[in-house]
Parts: structure tokens; sequence; C-alpha cells
């Protein structure tokens, strides 16, 4: 298989076993985007939280496991427990903070993000407790708390943060990462005239998005369930 047919599918921030996890819109679109590799970037299982799985998060692992592709697992912020496992491959998924690839003679890297913040966010322990009042709080109030943070959080500084980031992956001609929870495409044209790429995935807490790379090109999507079908 040559590049041109080698399909990637980047999905980030699941939130799987969080109270606000589209889990039913996520093994349907498994079922339905084709796909040579799975690239999952980032905070795909809540661990930092209280996680209560069901059915729908069994069948979506199942479901990605059965595709037989393989699975590249870029740990995040609320998997970050993951870490030990980092450069290894269990049950045919490899473990990385960070997946680099060329594609079309050009430099791919995929990261979760979180490791460009600064403040409270980083405190490991602190933010266990703060987790976990938000899950509570959650389920609770039944709203999606952790969206409504991160929109205000980067409501004055979202451009510059977008900068600041690839400021630190030169190296990259397209950078990927998720954390935000906000779809978004930046495309621009370096002082060497070479094209530029950022591209965040979004979430399946609020957005349903995901990116698709084939064909040379990165394209950023927004989820859809065909109606004829039953979850």
């Amino acid at each position: 298989m040559n590049d041109k047919d080698y399909i990637r599918l980047i999905i980030s921030d699941l939130h799987l076993g969080s109270f606000n996890s589209k889990e039913d819109s996520l093994c349907q679109m498994i079922d339905d985007v084709e796909f040579d590799e799975l690239i999952l970037a980032g905070d795909i299982i809540d661990f930092i939280k209280v996680p209560t799985f069901t059915k729908k998060t069994a069948r979506f692992i199942k479901s990605i496991r059965d595709k037989g592709k393989p699975i590249i697992y870029v740990i995040g912020n609320h998997d970050i427990n993951l870490t030990e496992f980092e450069n290894e491959t269990i049950g045919g998924i490899k473990f990385l903070s960070k997946y680099q690839f060329n594609y079309y003679g050009r430099t791919y890297r995929v990261m979760h993000g979180h490791q460009f913040d600064t403040g409270i966010v980083t405190w490991r322990f602190s933010m266990k407790i703060v987790s976990i009042f938000q899950d509570l709080l959650e389920r609770w109030l039944r709203w999606d708390m952790a969206s409504w943070l991160v929109r205000q959080k980067l409501k004055k500084r979202k451009l510059r943060r977008i900068w600041d980031i690839l400021k630190w992956n030169k190296e990259a001609d397209v950078f990927i990462m998720g954390h935000t929870h906000i779809p978004e495409a930046v495309i621009w044209i370096d002082e060497n005239e070479k094209i530029k790429t950022y591209v965040n995935t979004g979430d399946w807490v609020e957005h349903q998005t995901y990116a698709i790379i084939k064909n040379g090109q990165i394209r950023l999507k927004k989820y859809a369930k065909k109606l004829d079908k039953q979850v």
C-alpha cells in the first residue's frame, strides 16, 4: 500500500467513562469511517475523574480492536497514568507521548497538547482532586463543565496560544493536537515559503469531530449519525 492509499483517522478527547462522552456516536463513527490506521490523540479514557463504563464503552473498544488496524495511543493528561506503558505495544496498541511520521514529503506530528499548559493544570495531584469534584458536578447538573472551562481559559489568548505551540514545533509541517476541545485548523506560509498546518481535532464531549489524513491532505470533519443505523 502506498502513501496515497493509506488513510489515518485521528480522534481525541473521547473522555470514555465521563458523563458527557458520546460513546454511542463513537461506535457508529468507527463503523462508518474508512481508515487504515487509528490515532487516539489523548484523553481517551477519563481516568482522572471517576469513570463509569457502560456496555457502549465496551462496544467501542471492541469495535476498534475488531478492525484489526494499527492503533496509536498518544497519552493525554486525563489518561496520564498510562505513561508507564510509553513506547510499548500492548494488545496491538502502541503507547506514545508523541507520534511523528512522514507523508507526501511532509512531517506530521501528533501530540495531545497538555504539554504546553502552565500553572495549576500541570499539578497532577491538585487536578485529580479538582476533576473528581468536576465529575460530580457534571453528573448532578447534567452539564458539560469541561468544555465551558476551556472556552473561558482560551477566550482571550486563543490565537497567541496557537502561535506559541507552533513555535515549539517548527520541525513539523503539520502539527495535530487535541486537549482544548475546540476543533480548528490554521494554514499559513512560513518565512521559508513552506506551507504549515495546525489542526485541533476537537472532542467527543461537545463537537464530535475528527481528522482524516488521505490523498496527501488532512481534513477536519464533524460526524453526523446516519439515520438508517441503530446503536
